[in-house]
């Protein structure tokens, strides 16, 4: 056996087994493109709902602990309705148990029917403590967000026909300060989560 000369050799190449990214990073250049401009035409909605404060100088301590003119109220949301407890009236309870059992437009209606009571009956606890600002909801595992929203909805602001409703002055309408008028319950906080 003899040694061949270099240029007898075969030269064969192997083949490139490692894996090609590039269309991958084409394609999502090109995803990337249309996601960001996409991003600025979806709405986003934002719920207004502050965490609670915490008191960090002597004055606010003070005002937190002074409770004469506050009324704490916590609403827990349940597959089978509203339970409403306060400091200023006996527990009440607005039941919405056919939701689940009837066609949508029933349900939504028994819905709708359940919240027009929740929001009636905080229109008068409001009415015996005007200052008051605050409640709790606590939802169960189970419920609906739409229902949380709902909730939160109807604990908010007055209607037209609510007892202490008052029209915004011409000026304000539009403005920030418009969102003052007609307060029920803004500063909301969800427990139990």
């Amino acid at each position: 056996m003899s040694a061949k000369k270099p240029s007898q050799r075969t030269h064969r190449s192997r083949p490139d087994d490692t894996l090609n990214l590039t269309p991958m990073i084409d394609m999502i250049t090109c995803l990337m493109f249309f996601l960001l401009m996409f991003a600025s035409i979806l709405p986003v909605v934002i719920i207004d709902a502050p965490l609670p404060k915490i008191a960090s100088t002597a004055e606010e301590v003070k005002k937190a602990k002074d409770t004469t003119n506050k009324l704490e109220i916590m609403v827990w949301i349940s597959p089978k309705g509203f339970q409403v407890r306060s400091d200023m009236s006996p527990e009440k309870n607005i039941p919405f148990t056919a939701v689940g059992n009837l066609d949508p437009k029933a349900a939504q209606s028994a819905l709708d029917a359940a919240l027009g009571d929740l929001h009636k009956f905080l229109v008068q606890l409001k009415q015996k403590r005007p200052n008051t600002k605050e409640i709790t909801f606590m939802p169960s595992d189970d419920t609906p967000y739409s229902v949380l929203v709902g909730t939160m909805d109807a604990a908010r602001d007055l209607q037209k026909d609510d007892p202490g409703y008052q029209n915004v002055p011409a000026d304000l309408q539009g403005k920030p300060e418009s969102e003052q008028f007609n307060r029920l319950f803004p500063e909301v906080s969800i427990g139990g989560v």
